[in-house]
């Protein structure tokens, strides 16, 4: 008997002690990929800012469609980039607070700003991950071509703090890439026709084919979920009227309110 219970004390302190080094892990890892993701994006800040790309145009133009006129709206939007949601999004609602990791992309949208005479947008450094938004205070949340770069816990953390923070009736609207990992027929289709589209662009393509292949395997960077499991996590955590469409063969648009 006495033996048993110095067995049972050892595997006890021994599974503390993994439980503790899993969270600091976990917790290191969530901090090493901030950081790579501040330092590519603000790397790429000024190249993404001037590339023209006729599909992600059409997924903003559905976010602001479904956003329509809002004059009394206080919007947020995570991960604002340079300002291709954020600055549109300014005429149609009362204030906007856009957060994006990259410090460079923040100043480029704050320069835009300037440019522009736009005073209800405000422009932070911030994450997805780390935000720090008061629950309750948000009529409105936003985001485009984000959210596939969180993990899944991430994403239903997202959609649990949207939740939070939007008032009674608010309303999530996101665009993004929507597919899964190949298991179904709508996944193999988004995918097959995305290689075709690459293939098209020569020597740049393949290896845009080997690059993203590599990240979308291995979920490094790019770990995109499908409409469906959108709408799932959405259910679970409380949204109702959960309205998607697909924009374009990879990308959708989702919009789910909180209740009243």
């Amino acid at each position: 008997m006495v033996y048993a219970k110095q067995r049972h004390k050892v595997l006890v302190h021994y599974v503390g002690k993994y439980l503790g080094a899993k969270r600091i892990l976990g917790t290191n890892l969530q901090k090493a990929g901030l950081t790579l993701q501040r330092v590519v994006w603000s790397r790429r800040a000024t190249s993404w800012d001037e590339m023209s790309n006729p599909g992600l145009d059409r997924v903003v133009g559905e976010v602001l469609r479904l956003v329509g006129d809002r004059p009394d709206a206080n919007a947020l939007d995570l991960g604002c980039g340079s300002g291709q949601l954020s600055i549109p999004l300014a005429s149609q609602v009362k204030s906007v607070v856009a957060l994006d990791i990259a410090p460079k992309m923040i100043e480029l949208l704050r320069s835009k700003l300037e440019t522009g005479g736009i005073t209800n947008v405000t422009a932070a450094v911030g994450s997805v991950q780390q935000y720090g938004i008061v629950n309750g205070s948000v009529d409105l949340v936003c985001s485009n071509y984000v959210l596939h770069h969180l993990s899944d816990n991430e994403k239903l953390r997202f959609v649990k703090d949207c939740f939070e923070w939007l008032v009674p009736g608010g309303e999530l609207i996101f665009g993004d890439m929507m597919f899964g990992r190949g298991s179904t027929a709508d996944d193999r289709a988004v995918i097959a026709d995305k290689v075709k589209i690459l293939m098209k662009k020569g020597i740049g393509g393949y290896w845009r084919i080997a690059k993203n292949g590599v990240r979308y395997l291995f979920r490094f960077q790019e770990k995109p979920i499908s409409l469906a499991a959108w709408v799932d996590m959405l259910k679970k955590v409380g949204f109702v009227e959960i309205n998607t469409q697909r924009v374009i063969a990879e990308a959708g648009v989702i919009c789910a309110k909180k209740p009243q």
